[in-house]
């Protein structure tokens, strides 16, 4: 969910099966039926630009009319013919990308047995919608157990009495519902693909059981948009993961189990300078403290994104050269600036930053578990969850939902419960399955294993996918995604220079303005003709990219730094632009994937996962899905080189740690 999303649109099904445009594309032969000649010059002006359903309906009605009363005018649809399967898709395409479909062959039949003459309107388009049906879900009366604290009773009064919900659901989503309702003090892990409608599944418990669940999501955006649309009585059970931690943490000092200390999200102004002076820390060989200090919070930070118990010498692998022979000077600086961040006295001025991973790992190693009173939890984007918190989360009494999507995981893995129950979801629908054969090739790449099923689009849903030769052919609306910064800046320039004002997403934003700093810098003094050997050794680091495109127009660079100073003031954009690991919770009627997206990080070493990026940004899309024409085989080329570099990575690791492989004969 996002202040960024955007509704999906239903769209208009002709009546016209594909056999039927199939033959004319190839032989130039109209069908015999007036009903589907009305749908063949429909298809005819839909494919070439946009028309509103009602313009369409009209149409319909019209030419239906027209071709059941004058059996001659058909002869005006004849074509030349000559097309093929290219075409046919060609067709389908473009059609799909204004909103439009063809019935569903079963449907259109039963329709044209009976009336071949007479378009039946609405009817149709209601038979056409079958991805969603009424449901009715049981939830069964339930109470709290004996050991919640007195605070549960709001939940267990309105758990009292069996409730009957109604909805429109997937046959999916329907089960899913169910499961979750009659196992409500389970562990659960819910794995949907994208677009699958997993926000909708939180709406429906909430508003069946709204004293029963607490929902937890990472972003701000995200807990809003929910916000706006449950009662006010259930909207103070929506908590981000700060929130929640901060919660937690709170039970767990009045429990004493905490040693008086209050654990809390901060973020320290400090320097390092003055963190490492105030703690007391030391410099270790040529590394000063404020050095230590930083290659300290470095591996706290990758062990608390692991399961160890304890801090080891991997977690100092990427800032120690050869840690693994000698750590013991920077494991006992970084201990001591762990203590440091949970010191009472230290803290009372947030000296040290804490960050939900930070409080979820010190938690964890205490034994403690969420507040009973929560109800069973609703776990947002649980695929990014630390397996710390994956433990703290599993002896929480009154059970948890953990809705994720392993695919989107970007980096490390995803953590699971020894013990849980496993439910799955495939149906989208956000997407048509138009991009069936896209995003599944994406997930083969992923290297996860095989899934228990592909992922499935709407076959009422529209979603044409489009492909461009060059990068300018993209529409220069909806969301631009790329896959590096440069590329980012770059597009950025070049559309503000049109008189366009892009809108980047503020992860994007900080991203960029983080890997702009040393080639703007650096350019900034060649031109005032202070160094030149800076600004050369950038070019050739970067190489001919998009920095050095961008930075070969002075223009381009105003532009670019105008965008920049425009994002503090909130505008209505036209197009949005944001990075591929940046796309989580965003939906788009249109959606363009640059090639940087398919061939980021070739060569080189990226800290992200380039084809679950790309699953992420396919699945973005709700009307069209531009990308370029060669991108899913330049995809698989990344793929190979990031298992290259990976495979080359565990060698060196093992080499250093003094395993010598097997000689093979």
């Amino acid at each position: 969910m996002s202040e960024l999303q955007h509704t999906v649109l239903t769209p208009t099904f002709l009546p016209l099966q594909r056999k039927s445009l199939a033959r004319y594309i190839a032989h130039g032969t109209p069908p015999q039926t007036a009903l589907e000649q009305a749908g063949l010059m429909a298809a005819q002006l839909c494919r070439t630009r946009l028309h509103a359903p009602a313009v369409i309906e009209r149409l319909l009605h019209d030419a239906c009319a027209l071709f059941a009363s004058n059996e001659a005018a058909a002869t005006q649809l004849t074509g030349t013919g000559g097309g093929g399967q290219p075409e046919l898709d060609a067709w389908l395409a473009a059609l799909a990308a204004h909103g439009v479909l063809l019935a569903p062959p079963e449907i259109l039949q039963e329709v044209i047995a009976q009336s071949p003459r007479e378009y039946p309107g609405l009817a149709l388009q209601q038979a056409c919608q079958q991805t969603l049906a009424e449901e009715e879900i049981h939830f069964p009366a339930a109470f709290a157990s004996d050991d919640e604290d007195d605070h549960a009773d709001e939940a267990a009064g309105s758990d009292a009495r069996a409730v009957q919900h109604h909805g429109l659901y997937t046959s999916e989503q329907a089960r899913v519902l169910r499961a979750i309702a009659a196992n409500p003090d389970e562990l659960i892990d819910l794995d949907g693909y994208a677009g699958t409608g997993k926000g909708h599944l939180v709406l429906a418990l909430m508003d069946a059981r709204p004293g029963r669940y607490t929902y937890v999501a990472p972003s701000r955006g995200q807990v809003e948009a929910f916000r706006a649309r449950v009662p006010a009585s259930t909207a103070v059970r929506l908590l981000t993961q700060i929130e929640f931690a901060n919660r937690v943490a709170q039970h767990a000092a009045r429990s004493g189990q905490t040693g008086g200390f209050v654990a809390s999200y901060r973020r320290s102004t400090r320097t390092p300078r003055e963190i490492a002076g105030r703690i007391g820390l030391q410099g270790i060989g040529g590394r000063s403290p404020e050095q230590v200090l930083l290659t300290a919070f470095e591996a706290i930070n990758r062990w608390c994104a692991s399961s160890a118990p304890r801090m080891a010498f991997q977690h100092f692998d990427r800032s120690v050269p050869a840690a693994m022979l000698d750590v013991s000077p920077y494991l006992a600086a970084a201990e001591h600036v762990w203590r440091s961040m949970f010191d009472d006295e230290l803290q009372r001025g947030a000296l040290l930053s804490l960050s939900p991973a930070h409080i979820g790992k010190w938690l964890a190693l205490r034994g403690v578990t969420p507040p009973p009173d929560m109800g069973m939890l609703l776990v947002d984007e649980a695929h990014d969850l630390s397996p710390s918190w994956k433990q703290l989360l599993a002896g929480h009494a009154p059970g948890v939902v953990s809705l994720g999507d392993p695919h989107q995981c970007l980096t490390g893995t995803v953590p699971r419960w020894a013990a849980s129950k496993v439910l799955e979801m495939h149906q989208s629908v956000r997407q048509g399955n138009q991009v069936d054969g896209l995003v599944n090739q994406a997930l083969a790449l992923d290297g996860l294993g095989q899934d228990s099923g592909p992922f499935v689009g709407a076959a009422d849903r529209a979603t044409g996918v489009l492909y461009y030769r060059h990068w300018s052919q993209a529409p220069a609306k909806g969301l631009r995604i790329h896959g590096n910064a440069s590329d980012l800046a770059l597009d950025a320039a070049q559309l503000q220079a049109r008189g366009l004002r892009p809108y980047l997403h503020p992860a994007s934003l900080r991203a960029l303005r983080s890997a702009l700093q040393r080639p703007l810098d650096a350019w900034r003094r060649r031109r005032d003709n202070e160094a030149t050997s800076e600004w050369q050794r950038v070019q050739a680091e970067e190489g001919q990219g998009g920095w050095a495109e961008l930075f070969a127009s002075a223009d381009r660079v105003q532009s670019l730094l105008q965008v920049l100073d425009e994002q503090d003031t909130p505008a209505d954009a036209r197009v949005a632009l944001c990075l591929a690991e940046h796309a989580k919770n965003l939906q788009f009627d249109v959606v363009s994937l640059a090639p940087g997206c398919f061939s980021a990080g070739q060569g080189e070493r990226i800290w992200h996962n380039p084809v679950r990026a790309v699953y992420l940004a396919l699945t973005r899309a709700c009307r069209q899905l531009h990308l370029p024409a060669d991108g899913m085989e330049q995809l698989k080329h990344t793929a190979a080189l990031q298992e290259q570099a990976r495979q080359a990575r565990r060698r060196e690791r093992q080499q250093a740690s003094g395993y010598r492989p097997a000689r093979t004969r």
